[in-house]
């Protein structure tokens, strides 16, 4: 998959990785060179926070977790999930099996029915119902075992959720790769540079470098350069590890000392803004149709040190989000397609940026501590988080590709459960797929009709008048012309695609769909929460092939 520095714009980006929810561009005026970069008021996110008054509620049966270390003494995370599975019991909610598995021992059977996980101590089987009900929480840390890797992506090929999808967090883990990202997506950031040895070594390209840092550097005065700081970041870093301080007259001879010992180090290079005392971390949770800021908390200096790790033991507090940092959160948490991130902000001195405004993002950070923020919040994060993950159909699933015409499963509750042949049809954006029943009958809002002899009564939730290319019958008046054209919409109970489904979908019946090959065509939102992406020429890629069902 492409790095963000291969595309020419974020249009290109959302393009190219299908985001369901559109970025919204922050508007410049063109007279007010005191907003470039700033993210304007003019087009605001919505700002939900999460719920942190009522008891956790639970919709999964299983947490898997990769990991490390099973020691909940040492696995602050995993103490956090733990002590969930803890009030999901009190709370009288679903209580979670929770299977942790150490990485680095991990071994897998893959067939077409099962996937069954096994680290020597810890064993699961995950069959093809299991996509709805399990999450996965897979840390950065433990996605670089090769084996560990291939596990989560092919739970992520089966349509599981999963904390956080492995090629985002390597993006998002890239510190120049986010600093790209930032800049396509206008959020605000310290001036930056890339900075390899083949660079240094170039005189043009390194004073490009330091120039798109500080465009008053001095290419021939080293002695005017001593005043510029940078902050020299290596790109994989965390936890405050690899970032250090240097003037502008000392940068070379570090640099040089850097990739004399390592010459294949790449670094990146930051302005060192005015920090106004700390910086501010903002969990967020982004899923198809909306955004949740989770928690926030500040971070204070370590005394005598630049850098505000907790890690490094730098104090935390509560903090209370301007609109600003508020619309910057959720902007970059957006961009960077991980169902749940950290966004790192540091509050600038007043004035001392007008350019920027009143923040910057740091960076992003895909596999945050849970610790910390639970400390602050004086509540268990990890139950926040379970709490807001309630809707499966709102989950962002790794992309599949479908044929165009595939056998799909559609449970209608009271264990009736048929199998039908489906167009999949990414330009029809109606409010509900169609499907052909036979004969059916409406009466009092409820509409029955029979599948395979067994009669079924659904409430109408909704109706959706069809455009139709048939003649219209000069004869009909227009109400009887409406009432030809009206499709009454059902919520069954699930629908099945290869091994992935959704919960209650909607789906507007028809006696029968004459003409057409497939008894059941699925619209652009259903294929969207199943995350597949439709083959133009090829069927049956997913499941097996089947004749049309004769309903009639």
């Amino acid at each position: 998959m492409k790095g963000y520095n291969d595309f020419n714009s974020v249009e290109e980006f959302r393009e190219y990785y299908h985001l369901s929810s559109p970025i919204t561009e922050s508007k410049k005026d063109e007279n007010d060179t005191s907003k470039e970069g700033k993210v304007i008021n003019d087009d605001k996110l919505p700002v939900k926070y999460a719920n942190l008054e009522g008891k956790v509620e639970n919709i999964f049966k299983h947490i898997i977790v990769f990991t490390n270390d099973r020691d909940p003494k040492d696995n602050k995370t995993l103490k956090n999930i733990l002590e969930c599975v803890e009030e999901c019991k009190k709370a009288g909610t679903i209580v979670p099996e929770v299977h942790i598995f150490v990485a680095a021992k991990m071994v897998v059977d893959d067939n077409e029915e099962n996937i069954t996980l096994d680290d020597g101590t810890e064993k699961f089987s995950i069959n093809k119902e299991s996509n709805i009900d399990t999450l996965i929480f897979s840390r950065l840390g433990v996605q670089g075992e090769d084996q560990c890797e291939h596990i989560v992506q092919l739970l992520q090929d089966r349509g599981f959720l999963v904390l956080n999808p492995i090629r985002y967090s390597e993006l998002a883990s890239d510190k120049y790769q986010s600093a790209i990202l930032f800049e396509k997506g206008n959020i605000p950031q310290p001036n930056f540079a890339l900075m390899t040895k083949e660079i240094l070594y170039d005189e043009e390209r390194y004073n490009e470098a330091m120039q798109n840092v500080y465009p008053e550097w001095d290419a021939k005065d080293n002695d005017k350069n001593e005043k510029l700081e940078f902050v020299i970041k290596i790109l994989d870093g965390h936890g405050g590890t690899g970032v250090s301080l240097a003037n502008g007259k000392r940068i070379l001879a570090i640099l040089q000392t850097i990739f004399a010992i390592d010459p294949e180090r790449q670094l990146l290079l930051q302005k060192k803004e005015e920090a106004d005392g700390g910086d501010i971390r903002v969990h967020v949770l982004t899923l198809r149709n909306k955004q949740v800021i989770l928690a926030a908390m500040k971070r204070i200096k370590i005394k005598s040190d630049f850098r505000s790790n907790v890690s490094l033991g730098a104090s935390a507090e509560p903090v209370k989000l301007t609109p600003e940092q508020e619309q910057i959160a959720l902007r970059t948490a957006q961009l960077s397609k991980l169902p749940w991130c950290a966004v790192d902000i540091m509050p600038l001195v007043k004035g001392s940026n007008p350019k920027i405004g009143d923040n910057v993002v740091l960076e992003i950070n895909a596999s945050p501590g849970t610790q910390g923020i639970s400390d602050v919040m004086k509540d268990n994060f990890i139950s926040i988080l379970i709490s807001e993950l309630n809707d499966p159909s709102e989950f962002m699933l790794q992309d599949k590709i479908a044929g165009f015409v595939e056998s799909v499963d559609i449970d209608f509750g009271n264990n009736v459960k048929k199998q039908f042949l489906a167009k999949l049809d990414t330009g029809n954006s109606a409010r509900a797929c169609t499907l052909e029943v036979g004969e059916y009958n409406i009466e009092n809002e409820k509409v029955t009709f029979s599948v395979d002899g067994k009669k079924l009564t659904f409430d109408v939730v909704d109706k959706m008048i069809i455009a139709t290319n048939n003649p219209e019958n000069d004869e009909e008046d227009d109400e009887a012309k409406k009432a030809r054209r009206t499709r009454p919409i059902i919520e069954v109970s699930e629908l099945t695609l290869g091994l992935r489904k959704v919960k209650n979908p909607r789906i507007a019946i028809v006696k029968n769909r004459s003409g057409k090959s497939t008894n059941l065509l699925l619209n652009r939102d259903i294929l969207s929460k199943l995350g597949y992406v439709v083959h133009p020429n090829n069927s049956h890629m997913l499941t097996k092939e089947m004749q049309k069902v004769k309903i009639i």
